[in-house]
């Protein structure tokens, strides 16, 4: 294990490779478009969720654990990575899907339940309805029988998560001045704002180190715009509190992604990404990327220019 060298937090170290920057071939609106493509895949397709558990694995390791719980749903590359770090980590999982169960086999074998129970996590619906409560009861009743529980909250959004993504910012701003080029914003998906509460996170570090830093637009995916700004306001807060002793809260500027039927892409948008793979050369998922990948070019054509643009490719399945 090693620290961090943005906090000095313990970091087990789990992807093996760096991300990688590319300018794309498009110019929407004008404006020359990076992706900084933060999607390790070796680790069980899992997109930077990986990043979060290089800092949670130090703090499960010393728990020792009989079994991790957590939650989220038949979309979320969280339960995904976390059936395999439980793997890897020998302990037992129990993985709550937070959708509810309709009569079908498609909905009910996904990509991510197959995957999960291939790694040996026992898999559980538990409806959307009052789940976090659910959730807590779930825990409960795992502890009362006398088993030591490591619960991990719903999709991973956790103070730990918001400094491994800070991380991302630093990575892509060094590879981004290397190429010489200084971006106007950064675009990335948001869901719960853990990766948006990172971002900001990791520009205020930059920034108090002396650097110009951009500015931020978050599409929201699976949220709307407002309940994304409150996960990172509540995310924010507490992660300064643990790694900079501080109560840090920014404003959050999120921007609804105009297609956003969470998991669920129309033909406009798969016929976008297929055109982004055969131009572009890259594979974008299709419940987070696609849609917050599609409103990011949506917002720069309807404000031309000739800023450069970076998006964050935050990766994961590709359906």
């Amino acid at each position: 294990m090693t620290a961090s060298r943005f906090t000095g937090a313990e970091k087990y170290a789990l992807i093996d490779r760096p991300s990688e920057l590319i300018k794309l071939h498009m110019k929407p609106g004008g404006h020359p478009l990076y992706m900084w493509r933060d999607d390790p895949s070796a680790f069980a397709f899992g997109g930077n969720k990986v990043r979060f558990y290089e800092y949670l694995i130090p703090e499960i390791l010393k728990e020792a654990p009989d079994v991790i719980v957590t939650s989220g749903s038949l979309h979320s590359n969280h339960i995904r990575v976390t059936a395999e770090v439980a793997a890897k980590l020998r302990i037992s999982a129990v993985l709550l899907i937070t959708d509810d169960r309709p009569d079908g086999a498609f909905f009910q074998r996904t990509n991510n339940v197959t995957v999960a129970e291939a790694l040996g996590a026992k898999t559980e619906f538990i409806g959307s309805f009052a789940a976090m409560l659910k959730i807590g009861e779930y825990v409960g009743r795992l502890k009362n029988s006398g088993l030591k529980v490591f619960s991990v909250p719903n999709a991973g959004h956790t103070p730990q998560a918001v400094n491994a993504f800070a991380d991302v910012i630093t990575e892509a701003l060094s590879s981004l001045d290397a190429q010489g080029s200084s971006p106007a914003r950064i675009f990335l998906p948001c869901a719960s704002g853990t990766t948006l509460s990172g971002t900001l996170f990791g520009l205020r570090a930059a920034a108090e180190a002396g650097r110009s830093v951009p500015g931020v637009t978050a599409v929201a995916v699976g949220n709307t715009p407002g309940g994304c700004s409150k996960g990172v306001t509540r995310l924010l807060r507490a992660a300064s509190r643990i790694y900079n002793g501080c109560n840090f809260v920014s404003e959050a500027n999120v921007i609804d992604c105009g297609k956003n039927d969470y998991g669920h892409p129309d033909e406009e948008l798969l016929a976008f990404r297929n055109s982004v793979m055969e131009n572009e050369g890259v594979i974008i998922d299709r419940t987070y990327n696609l849609p917050a990948f599609y409103g990011t070019v949506k917002a720069l054509e309807a404000e031309p220019g000739d800023s450069p643009e970076l998006y964050i490719n935050t990766g994961g399945f590709t359906g």
